[in-house]
């Protein structure tokens, strides 16, 4: 009988078959992946609250539970009219900050005209600015080709009306001349507009117009797209200052119970939300301190 065979006496010299080389090298990835999935650190999301506190907006401001609010200035144009007193009786009601460009000529044109501006000019809510003594006549292009009369028209209003500020708006132009701001909607207003600059007036423009139609005074009716275009404008940072928008309006276009609702409704939902701030446009940014005349 021939002996059996020894065991493996685990013999170091002793060579190690192929297979079991394969087999040992899989266990031994094996336990290397194991250990690097549990030492791993898990990737953590920030919470929505964290997100909500520190994302900041385009142009840099923060909303609505940060430090700031979005501006909007109410600005209604060449009353005193018809319709001043109801835009008033809103404001008053609402009891929210406006200004209006007042045509001097219209302070003194009948005698309700004299009283509205007299109105006009006991409300402490609200800013009272120079938009011309004639509002150009309407002859935008004629009255713009002369620099000198222009600026002595707007000096005829700012004495007439006694205004306490020196900001103006153009009859007729979406001009800016405030601090860095400079822009003129149609280039040959531009030498007009430097004058009234050098002269000491901060022209104010827009940044969106509630339209309306010039035979009826029918404010376009779809508040719905106002408000969203007030909001992407704002939004988007694409207002001339980001963070604040200028909204121009018409005192006449307010003269029937319908038209003025829809003036209600528009302030409210402004005043309403809490991302932004009603504001007098004599807190617009880069406007020139008063100065005498």
């Amino acid at each position: 009988m021939h002996p059996a065979p020894a065991a493996d006496d685990g013999d170091p010299a002793k060579p190690v078959s192929r297979p079991a080389l394969r087999i040992l090298f899989i266990f031994a990835l094996t336990g290397l992946f194991a250990c690097q999935e549990k030492t791993a650190s898990p990737t953590v999301s920030p919470s929505p609250d964290t997100v909500k506190t520190t994302e900041k907006k385009r142009d840099g401001s923060i909303l609505p539970d940060g430090s700031s609010k979005k501006k909007i200035y109410l600005t209604f144009d060449d009353g005193p009219n018809k319709g001043t007193r109801n835009v008033l009786q809103i404001i008053r009601e609402e009891q929210v900050p406006a200004s209006f460009f007042v045509v001097a000529v219209h302070s003194t044109d009948t005698r309700q005209q004299k009283e509205t501006w007299e109105i006009l000019r006991a409300d402490s809510l609200i800013d009272r600015c120079n938009h011309s003594y004639s509002h150009a006549r309407n002859r935008y292009n004629s009255y713009y080709e002369n620099p000198a009369a222009v600026v002595e028209d707007f000096n005829q209003a700012q004495q007439l009306l006694g205004l306490s500020n020196r900001i103006a708006r153009t009859p007729g132009r979406n001009i800016w001349r405030i601090d860095s701001i400079r822009h003129t909607d149609i280039f040959e207003s531009s030498m007009a507009a430097d004058s009234l600059y050098a002269a000491g007036y901060d022209l104010m423009g827009w940044d969106i117009e509630w339209t309306f139609h010039h035979r009826t005074l029918r404010p376009d009716a779809d508040t719905g797209l106002l408000l969203r275009r007030i909001y992407n404008l704002l939004e988007s940072g694409k207002t001339r200052t980001p963070g604040h928008l200028v909204l121009l309006a018409h005192d006449q276009a307010y003269q029937k119970e319908t038209y003025l609702e829809e003036l209600r409704y528009i302030i409210r939902q402004l005043k309403q939300n809490p991302a932004y701030q009603l504001e007098l446009i004599t807190r617009y940014p880069g406007i020139r301190k008063s100065r005498e005349l």
